[in-house]
C-alpha cells in the first residue's frame, strides 16, 4: 500500500477536464484588474495616472500548475497590421483567448456530471452533452441551527444521553438541523467516505457498465474490509455500488475509483495510482459544489489520513445528496444482495486478499457488526501478501453474497427499525465508531450523523433516541427494534 502522505513525483494534469465545468456548477477563476486613480506627484504636484492591481485570488488547487501567459502584444499587433481590417480583429481575438491548454488535452464533455457512457475515441472535434445539467450538484448552503424544536427539557436530556463526540440530526424535508453537538467540528469519516466515492462513481458510469476487476485491489491496505473481489472478476457498476455500500468494501472503493477516472478522462493507460489521484480531484470538487465548508478526502476507501477529514454537518449534506442519487440509494438501503459472477479467462491467477471484515480495516467492526461480504470465506489476511513475488491460485465464487454492516437495517437486530433506509457505517481507531442513517415516516425524512461513539453500539442508540424525538416534534411516531418499543427512550 503506498504511502497515503507521499507526495507523488509526477503530476497528473487533469486541470484541463476540471476547467470545463460548466459556468453553473464551479466558480471562475477570479480574473486581475486594473484601477486607475489620480494622486499629485510628489515634486511638480501635478496630477498623475497611476495602476493599482488587485491581486489574483488563489484557488483551492495548490498543486495544479498554473499556465503561464507570454506577452505577445507585439506579435499581436504585427498580425493586426498585415491582415487589417476585419482579418485583424479575428486573430486579435484568437490571440487573446484564455490562454488555455491544448485543444488535445481539453475534455469531449461540457461538465464533469455529463461524461458519457464509453470511453470516446480520440477525435479532433469535442461533441457538445445534449444533458450538461443532468447531473448538476446543487449547493445545499447554510443549514439553519434551530433547537428551539425541542424543549428545554429534551435537549437536556438529550445532552445528557447522546454519548458519541460529533451529532448531527438534520431535518431534510423543513432542510434544517433539529439538534448538533460538535456539529461544524473537524473529524475523520473512516468509511463514511464512501457516500462521496458511491457519488462521484454513479455521476461517471452508468449502472448496467461491465468492469473487470483488475490491479488496483492491491492498493487497498493489508488488513481492509473487503467485498471478495478477485483480479479478472466482471461485475456490473449496480454490483460493484452493493459491494462498496453493504460491506464496505474497500476494493470494490479503489476499482470504482480507477475506473471512473479513465473513463471520465478517456485515457485507459492513467497507472492505477493516477487515476485514484484523478477521482479524487473529482471527488473533492464535488464536495464542494455539494456545499461543505470543511471536507477534504484523499482516499476513496476512507483509510486513515491526517488530511483526510470531514464535519458531522458535511456529511449530513453529503447523505441528503446521495439520497438523491436512485443507483445510490437504491444500494445503501439493501439489507443483503446477492450476485453471480463471472471473470475474465485471460487472469487465471492473482496474489489477492480473500477474506473480508466489516467496515474500515479494523478487525474489532468486524467481529461486533459481523458482516458476511462474500462466499468466499476461506483465505487469510497476510500483512505481507503484497510481498511476495510468487503468484498463487486463488479461490474465485461464483456468487457473491454480501450483508449490510448497518445493524439498523438488520431485521434481527435490536436496532433494527422499519422506518431506516441508511445510509453507511464507518470505523478507524482515529475516526471510532460511527453511522450516518438516514429514515423516513410517512413522507418526512431525517438524517441522523452519529461520529466517534465510544462504544461500537453506541452509535445506533443515539441515533435511533435523535429520531424518535425529531419525529415526534411533528406528530409522527418513530420505533426500533424487532418488538417495536422495548427500546424506545422516554424523554
Amino acid at each position: 500500500m503506498p504511502d497515503n502522505n507521499k507526495k507523488d513525483e509526477e503530476y497528473i494534469d487533469v486541470y484541463a477536464a476540471l476547467e470545463n465545468f460548466s459556468s453553473n456548477d464551479i466558480p471562475k477563476r477570479p480574473q486581475k484588474t486594473v484601477k486607475t486613480e489620480t494622486v499629485p506627484d510628489k515634486k511638480t504636484q501635478r496630477p498623475v495616472q497611476t495602476q493599482t492591481g488587485q491581486k489574483r485570488v488563489q484557488q483551492n488547487n495548490s498543486q495544479i500548475p498554473k499556465k503561464k501567459s507570454r506577452n505577445i502584444f507585439p506579435i499581436v499587433l504585427s498580425v493586426i497590421v498585415l491582415l487589417g481590417g476585419c482579418a485583424g480583429v479575428a486573430a486579435l481575438a484568437g490571440a487573446f483567448s484564455h490562454n488555455s491548454a491544448p485543444v488535445a488535452a481539453e475534455s469531449s464533455q461540457e461538465s464533469f456530471y455529463t461524461v458519457e457512457s464509453s470511453v470516446p475515441a480520440v477525435a479532433a472535434e469535442p461533441e457538445e452533452s445534449s444533458n450538461s445539467s443532468e447531473f448538476k450538484l446543487e449547493p445545499t448552503g447554510a443549514f439553519k441551527v434551530d433547537k428551539k424544536v425541542f424543549s428545554k427539557n429534551v435537549t437536556d436530556t438529550l445532552d445528557k444521553q447522546i454519548s458519541s463526540k460529533y451529532v448531527v440530526l438534520y431535518d431534510v424535508t423543513s432542510d434544517k438541523i433539529l439538534y448538533e453537538k460538535n456539529g461544524s467540528d473537524k473529524c475523520y469519516p473512516a468509511s463514511t467516505t464512501k457516500m462521496l466515492t458511491a457519488i462521484v462513481g454513479a455521476k461517471i458510469i452508468p449502472p448496467e457498465t461491465v468492469i473487470t476487476v483488475g490491479d488496483e485491489i492491491k492498493l487497498i491496505n493489508w488488513d481492509s474490509s473487503t467485498a471478495g473481489l478477485v483480479k479478472g472478476m466482471k461485475l456490473t457498476f449496480e454490483m460493484l455500488m452493493d459491494a462498496l455500500m453493504l460491506p464496505s468494501g474497500n476494493d470494490a472503493a479503489y476499482t470504482i475509483a480507477v475506473n471512473a477516472a479513465r473513463m471520465y478522462t478517456g485515457n485507459n493507460d492513467l497507472s492505477d495510482e493516477e487515476a485514484v489521484k484523478t477521482f479524487m480531484e473529482l471527488v473533492n470538487k464535488a464536495a464542494a459544489e455539494i456545499g461543505c465548508k470543511g471536507t477534504h478526502y484523499v482516499t476513496p476507501d476512507g483509510w486513515h489520513d491526517d488530511d483526510h477529514y470531514t464535519s458531522a454537518e458535511d456529511l449530513a449534506r453529503i447523505a441528503a445528496y446521495a439520497r438523491t442519487v436512485p443507483l445510490v440509494k437504491n444500494s445503501f438501503g439493501k439489507f443483503e444482495a446477492e450476485w453471480d459472477v463471472i471473470y475474465d479467462e485471460t487472469s487465471t491467477t492473482e496474489s489477492s486478499n480473500s477474506e473480508s471484515s466489516a467496515d474500515t480495516g479494523s478487525s474489532a467492526e468486524s467481529s461486533a457488526d459481523s458482516s458476511v461480504v462474500s462466499s468466499d470465506e476461506s483465505g487469510e489476511i497476510s500483512e505481507n501478501a503484497d510481498e511476495s513475488s510468487e503468484e498463487e491460485e486463488v479461490y474465485k465464487p461464483s456468487t457473491l453474497y454480501w450483508t449490510n454492516s448497518n445493524k439498523m437495517l438488520d431485521p434481527e437486530s435490536s436496532y433494527y427499525s422499519k422506518f431506516c433506509d441508511g445510509i453507511k457505517t464507518g470505523f478507524t481507531d482515529e475516526a471510532g465508531t460511527s453511522v450516518v442513517c438516514s429514515a423516513t415516516v410517512e413522507g418526512h425524512t431525517m438524517i441522523a450523523v452519529i461520529m466517534f461513539g465510544y462504544t461500537m453500539y453506541t452509535k445506533y442508540d443515539d441515533a435511533n433516541r435523535l429520531f424518535k424525538q425529531g419525529f415526534a416534534t411533528y406528530g409522527l411516531n418513530y420505533t426500533y427494534n424487532n418488538e417495536g418499543n422495548e427500546n424506545d427512550v422516554e424523554l
